[in-house]
C-alpha cells in the first residue's frame, strides 16, 4: 500500500463525493448514477440490498425530490491498487437545515477504465441510537 497513492485516491474519492452531492441537489440523476459501477451493490440498514446502477440511482431519487441534502465526510481511504476502501460518516438535512438522519458508511471503490466508481456501498444509520 502506497501512502502517496492513498492520498491521491482519497482526494479523487472526496471530489467524486462532492460531485455526487451536487448532482443529487440539482436532480441530475444521470450524473449522480455515473459514479456507480454498473454492477454496484448498495445496502442500507434494515433494507434489502440493491443491485445495479439503475436500482441504486432510483433509490436515491426520493431524497432529491424531497430537497434533502446529503453531506458526507470521508474519514479514511485505503488504497489497494484497482480498489480503494472508504470509511466515512454522513448526515441528511432538510432544506431548512434540520438533521433527519446520520450514520456511517463503508464503500468499496473500483477503478474501471481509469475512473473510480462505487462498487459496494454499505450504509448504517445511527439515528435513534442511544435514545431511550
Amino acid at each position: 500500500m502506497n501512502s502517496q497513492g492513498s492520498s491521491d485516491v482519497k482526494s479523487v474519492i472526496e471530489k467524486n463525493s462532492k460531485s455526487m452531492q451536487e448532482a443529487m441537489e440539482n436532480g441530475d440523476y444521470d450524473a449522480f448514477g455515473s459514479f456507480f459501477a454498473e454492477d454496484v451493490m448498495f445496502k442500507m440498514s434494515g433494507e434489502e440490498a440493491l443491485n445495479g446502477r439503475e436500482a441504486v440511482t432510483n433509490a436515491h431519487k426520493p431524497m432529491a425530490d424531497q430537497n434533502l441534502k446529503l453531506v458526507v465526510q470521508t474519514n479514511e481511504v485505503l488504497d489497494f491498487g484497482d480498489y480503494a476502501h472508504e470509511i466515512g460518516s454522513y448526515e441528511i438535512h432538510t432544506a431548512d437545515g434540520q438533521k433527519v438522519d446520520h450514520g456511517q458508511y463503508s464503500t468499496l471503490w473500483k477503478n474501471i477504465d481509469g475512473e473510480w466508481k462505487i462498487y459496494r456501498d454499505f450504509v448504517s444509520t445511527s439515528a435513534g441510537a442511544g435514545q431511550h
